[in-house]
């Protein structure tokens, strides 16, 4: 009974050990490391991402194909500059990542032996550190430091490399295909096992200048003897890292939001503007915070565990005090990003709604397309769905056209029928009579058994004065007049007014613009990187919401033309995409993204409560003291009998 008990009880205290040392060292260092640290983060963010991002559209700027979507994205294995710049993009973030944790392993690995640390040496020190990694030997530690960037720059990863990850409807196809699941978790489990058994391999790279191979070899040996330990203590460090970094921050909000709740006492539409405010600049505030804060902890405990294997004596204070710039840096931040936060909340605050300045600091509303009509809750592309939208309040629904064997442009997603229909056969090699027989509802629920593909015109016809509608072309070789008929139909039932028309084939687009311009064309991208904002034929592009970035918003708006997202059914991704200021979101969820438009509009319905909360029991203190209306009559009749002579 007292064996394990014992342990834990050890284990505890060389935990507390390990922390004191850690403090210890982060005294030391604090005067010339913790401005590193800062001086890392900015440039990493305000000087190589945007570096990185210049390089990249210039380079798709001036190769053949000028930008890359879903249908030439192959085409990239052919152009040797496009392959060129990734390659230089890769080396360029990864030799940064290592530069970074050189600086700052160097600068900790100074502070434990007791040594002076001025930060124009470290610098230069660490860059020498790791000139090594371009040896053929050493290339590898390049993709290491890549695949380490999601776990230790939290702030990079979720701001600038976007463009970089799954996208989203992919992740919903391995989600939804239990046979993928595996695969899943092999690959995280693989990431994990590399970082835990590589977990000394940079600090041996960069403090001793070992070779890849040799820091790999001792430290999957250090590791190898105490690797459950390892794991525990490795986790126990991180979760405390995030809550030691986490509570100053709240220290920081806690009255920042009293202020805003006090404002709200007095002025709702000021309680807007700062809360607004607030969420613009002090939570990427908070965010950038935890990240240096996390990378701290992750140096730390990395230059403690190397300590450890080269068998130092532990770090023990040695009586000297050390200058203290961490506080003062802090409360020189925290300074600036709350004068930052009340300037543009008066900007909010005193510009009219329909401003420029006002519209670029992020108060647009966007548009809310129904995806396929209001598709999570009638077959998708059938008038019950079209009509649900409607009935939700939505501005606008999206559809898809396609054309039968005999011309008819009927209205489905598939050129299959049968996911929705259970016919397996293309919709042009059918009728519209065979068509017509097909239940396009039974899949959905009993409740819609018997629901018929409508046709366009069917569509236009319900939807006429009720709702505009985003209209896609999917054209295909067998039917090659599907443009034109649907532009006669549109113009047929007077809907050129209430309508957009988007595809994923440019040519399409080029057709429509020819055969009627005044309908608003849009380009749709599953993939979308480059400089595609000034195609001629496109007045607005419909991007899969995983490549949408705040650049990439600010590009297309300076062109005079817009973004949509699609397929937008999360409620943080639906919030990214309202911070980032699209102008359409595309969805099969309307209620949750009218939903979250409404919260944006009034900012933080929380604190309306709480400010409302505050004030009602403000009232109720002061209640005795309030005249009654009785009183209030008497005591203006008193003051000007002649006024209240006139009221009555």
């Amino acid at each position: 009974m007292n064996d394990p008990i014992t342990a834990l009880r050890t284990a505890n205290q060389k935990y507390r050990s390990l922390q004191h040392a850690a403090q210890v060292l982060l005294r030391r260092a604090e005067a010339a490391f913790l401005p590193a640290v800062v001086l890392c983060k900015l440039a990493a963010n305000l000087l190589l991402m945007p570096l990185v991002q210049q390089i990249w559209a210039l380079t798709v700027r001036f190769a053949p194909m000028h930008y890359l979507n879903n249908h030439n994205a192959s085409d990239i294995f052919s152009s040797p500059a496009i392959i060129g710049c990734i390659v230089l993009i890769a080396i360029l973030i990864a030799f940064w990542t290592l530069y970074e944790f050189s600086v700052l392993l160097h600068g900790l690995d100074l502070a434990r032996r007791g040594e002076t640390i001025r930060l124009a040496a470290l610098l230069r020190a660490s860059l020498l550190d790791i000139c090594h990694a371009f040896l053929p030997q050493n290339w590898l530690i390049l993709p290491y430091c890549i695949i380490l960037i999601p776990f230790t720059n939290f702030f990079l990863a979720s701001n600038y490399i976007t463009q970089l990850a799954v996208p989203e409807y992919i992740l919903g196809v391995i989600r939804v295909n239990r046979q993928y699941h595996p695969l899943y978790f092999a690959a995280c489990a693989a990431a994990l096992l590399l970082c835990i058994g590589w977990v000394l391999v940079l600090p041996l790279f960069v403090l001793e200048r070992k070779s890849l191979w040799q820091a790999v070899k001792e430290s999957l040996s250090f590791v190898k003897r105490r690797f459950f330990r390892l794991v525990l203590l490795l986790v126990r460090w991180a979760l405390s890292a995030m809550v030691r970094v986490t509570l100053p921050a709240l220290a920081i909000a806690v009255p920042l939001y009293g202020i805003i709740i006090g404002v709200g006492l007095q002025s709702t539409q000021a309680m807007f503007a700062l809360s607004r405010a607030a969420l613009a600049i002090e939570l990427p505030f908070f965010q950038f915070l935890l990240d240096c804060g996390v990378t701290v902890a992750q140096c730390t405990i990395l230059t403690l565990l190397y300590s450890h294997l080269r068998g130092d004596s532990p770090v023990e204070t040695d009586g000297r005090s050390y200058r203290s710039s961490g506080r003062l840096l802090l409360t020189a931040a925290v300074a600036g990003a709350t004068l930052l936060t009340f300037v543009l909340a008066v900007c909010y605050y005193v510009l009219p709604a329909n401003d420029e300045l006002r519209t670029m600091l992020g108060g647009s509303v966007p548009i809310v397309t129904a995806h396929r009509g209001f598709s999570a809750a009638a077959p998708e592309n059938t008038l019950p769905a079209f009509q649900l939208a409607i009935d939700q309040g939505c501005e606008r629904a999206e559809l898809d056209v396609q054309m039968t064997k005999d011309g008819v442009v009927m209205v489905t997603h598939d050129t299959n029928m049968r996911r929705c229909t259970g016919r397996n056969q293309n919709i042009y090699d059918l009728t519209y009579d065979e068509v017509r027989k097909l239940d396009a509802g039974r899949w959905f629920g009993k409740k819609y058994a018997g629901t018929k593909v409508p046709t366009l015109a069917e569509v236009l016809d319900l939807c006429k004065g009720k709702i505009e509608l985003n209209i896609e072309i999917k054209p295909n070789a067998a039917t090659p007049e599907l443009e034109a008929e649907t532009l006669r139909i549109i113009r047929e039932r007077g809907f050129e007014n209430n309508c957009v028309i988007t595809s994923q084939s440019y040519e399409t687009l080029c057709k429509v613009k020819e055969l009627a311009p005044e309908i608003p064309t849009g380009y749709i991208l599953a993939l979308g990187v480059g400089s595609y904002y000034d195609l001629p034929a496109a007045d607005f592009f419909s991007v899969e919401s995983t490549f949408i970035t705040s650049g990439m918003v600010q590009q297309v708006h300076l062109r005079g033309k817009t973004v949509s997202s699609w397929t937008v059914n999360r409620e943080e991704d639906a919030s990214d995409l309202l911070s980032l200021g699209v102008d359409d979101i595309i969805t099969d969820k309307p209620g949750m993204v009218q939903q979250l438009m409404a919260e944006d509009t009034d900012p933080d319905s929380k604190l309306v409560r709480v400010r409302d909360a505050i004030r009602s029991m403000i009232g109720w203190l002061d209640a005795e003291d309030e005249p009654t209306p009785e009183e209030e009559t008497i005591a203006d009749a008193i003051e000007d009998p002649e006024e209240l002579l006139d009221a009555a």
